[in-house]
């Protein structure tokens, strides 16, 4: 799944998609390429603890859900999108997500 370069947006939301993405580091330049100069992208994904060089790579499931490919550290999620290519990141929430609060597909 490819998203043509629009350079259209001043704000991308992507909400829960990341770790359903086989190829995070693409998706995430296929979201910058949506940005126009100097927007902003809205992330929320899961994390893992660690440090920058930790990525979990799930097996078939991963708090029930199918299809997580890659689960990174906050540090690693920060060095994904510095190497994008985005710049002033920041992490605004790291609430716990419980079990619970996983839709069921």
């Amino acid at each position: 799944e490819q998203l043509p370069e629009l350079k259209a947006f001043d704000t991308v939301f992507a909400m829960g998609v990341l770790y359903h993405r086989r190829s995070p580091i693409d998706f995430l330049y296929q979201l910058k390429a949506q940005l126009v100069k100097g927007g902003e992208l809205v992330l929320e994904t899961l994390i893992v603890d660690g440090d920058e060089n930790t990525v979990l790579v799930p097996g078939e499931r991963y708090a029930k859900m199918r299809n997580v490919w890659f689960l990174p550290s906050e540090k690693a999620m920060c060095a994904w999108l510095e190497r994008c290519g985005f710049s002033n990141v920041r992490v605004v929430n790291t609430d716990v997500t419980a079990l619970d609060e996983q839709r069921k597909t």
